[in-house]
Parts: structure tokens; sequence; C-alpha cells
């Protein structure tokens, strides 16, 4: 009877192959009923037991997501096609300025141009190249600060930053829907509240808060408080958090009322420019920047329910 080869011997329990490929052992359990990535094998006392094929595997899977693919969108390669694709897409990535300030550079060139086509392309080649967080906080928000910068200053048209703003809204948005989270994921919905259209720097934070492993329930923009409250109870959420950027004259009410619609153990989290101005209260907790939503969600995730 011929012998399995050494790498398909099932023989690394979960705990290994979570340490090895970096995955959770939710996103691990996750991806073999969703997409059956591998096929483990039961050890003599029912435990899972994987193979090095199996780990190979998985940690390549893990590669292409963390560069911005999908897991649904690469499960059927094969892995040596899995190799392949991540080879060349360092190669490529090797040929592409690194620096974030290149890539801001060239996206702002794309804006003036009204070049949204290309201005989506190398923005997806910025993501790839840089990572979800350093592509968020050194691409993306100081990019939408530049293109506020030149509106305002009529260097450029509405024309241009509306398509600039659509372009980078639809990079956010496949983002957040691409990035792959366990149904065990602390949840956050997420939009602006009523008269507040803005809504880039609420996509940012979705965008962060899914690839920190958060089930994000993103509602979209100039939502009302009962809306938002609603959305909360039904998703059972753990935390709920709005983005303002110019702070319309009704907001203190719209928070009043949908702090009062919200169950009290779930926080309030408000953060953008508009925000500033806002008191805080133990209702309340402004956000400050990515990495200060970061640290709170952190934050909570780790807290039990009251």
């Amino acid at each position: 009877m011929a012998q399995p080869r050494t790498n398909d011997v099932p023989r690394h329990p979960i705990g290994v192959v979570t340490e090895r490929t970096g995955l959770s052992a939710h996103v691990l359990r996750a991806w073999e009923r969703r997409y059956e990535v591998v096929r483990p094998r039961r050890g003599e006392r029912g435990r899972r037991l994987y193979s090095d094929a199996d780990v190979e595997r998985l940690a390549l899977l893990r590669r292409a997501t963390r560069s911005g693919r999908s897991v649904a969108s690469v499960v059927a390669l094969r892995t040596d096609q899995l190799r392949t694709m991540l080879a060349e897409d360092a190669a490529q990535a090797s040929l592409r300025p690194t620096a974030p300030r290149s890539y801001q550079e060239q996206a702002i060139l794309a804006v003036r141009a009204l070049a949204p086509e290309r201005l989506g392309v190398l923005l997806r080649r910025a993501l790839l190249s840089l990572g979800t967080v350093t592509f968020l906080e050194e691409v993306v928000a100081p990019l939408m600060a530049e293109i506020g910068s030149e509106w305002h200053e009529q260097r450029i048209t509405v024309a241009q930053e509306h398509a600039a703003t659509a372009a980078v809204v639809q990079l956010l948005g496949s983002l957040i829907r691409e990035l792959d989270v366990p149904d065990t994921a602390s949840r956050a919905v997420m939009a602006t509240p009523r008269g507040e259209r803005h809504a880039v720097g609420a996509m940012m934070a979705a965008a962060a808060a899914s690839h920190d492993g958060w089930h994000v329930t993103w509602l979209g923009a100039d939502l009302p408080a009962s809306q938002i409250a609603n959305a909360a109870a039904q998703g059972d959420a753990h935390v709920v958090a709005l983005s303002v950027a110019t702070g319309p004259p009704d907001l203190p009410r719209e928070l009043s009322q949908l702090r009062q619609g919200l169950a009290p153990h779930v926080p309030l989290l408000v953060g953008g420019p508009g925000a500033a101005r806002l008191p805080e209260t133990d209702g309340l907790t402004r956000v400050r920047d990515l990495s200060h939503w970061r640290a709170l969600l952190r934050l909570h995730a780790s807290q039990p329910r009251a």
C-alpha cells in the first residue's frame, strides 16, 4: 500500500496552524466551512490535524488576502498557482514606488487630469503594495485632505472632486465587502448622521475595522438617528460609530436621540473634523484619528457585555 507523501501527513493541531500562518482559529474555521480551503483530518481524539501542505496553502491564502484580494477570488487556485500569483504580485510591487507620498502625488495628478479610472488603478496598486492600514492612513487620508484643499482654493473643479471621491468610495466599499471576517466577530454599525453627506471618513474607518477583524454593517450617509439605532439593535452591535465632516446644525439633537435609542452598554463613537467641537460626555466618545479608532475597537472588543 502506497504511503502518503511526508507533506501530506496530518500531524499539526489547530494551535500550531494558527501560530505558523497568522490566521485566527475563528477565521480558519470560517474559511473551512465556507470555502473548504483545506480538509483537515481527525486524530484519535477527534481533533483536527493539518498537514504541511495544508499549512503552506493557508499561509499563502492569508498573504493573498492581506494584499487586498478576497479569499473567495483565490480559493479555487492550486497551491502552485497561489505561489506564482504572489510572486508576480511581489515582482510588480518592486517596480512601483513604495513610498506612500509617491502614490499620493501620482493620485492628485490623476485627480487634476479628471481620470478616475487611472486613479482607481493607482489606489488599488497602493493598497496591494502598502497593506490596508498604511494605505488608509498615509495615502487615502492625506489625499482626501489635499483634494478638499484644492477644491476650496478653486484649483480643481466640482467635477474633478466628485469623480475622485467616487473612485475612492468605490475602492473602500469593495475593501469592506471583500475582507472576510468570521460570523462570531464583534459587530460595528457605521454611518454618517442626518445632514452629513460626506462618507469617505466613515468608510475609511469601516475598512480599518474590517481589517482588524470586525463585522461591519455600513449603513451609508445621511441617516436619521432612529434608523441607526434600529440597525444597531437588529445587528446586535458592540459599537455604533459615526463620522462628521461638516457638522450639520442639528447634530447635537441627532446624537442625543441616537444615544437615547441605543442600549446603555453600546458605546457611541464619533470621529471626523466636525466631531472636534462636540462635548465628550459619558454617552459619547470622540475619535481623534484612525490609530485612536483602532485602539478603541480593541478596547471594546475585549470587554464582555454587561
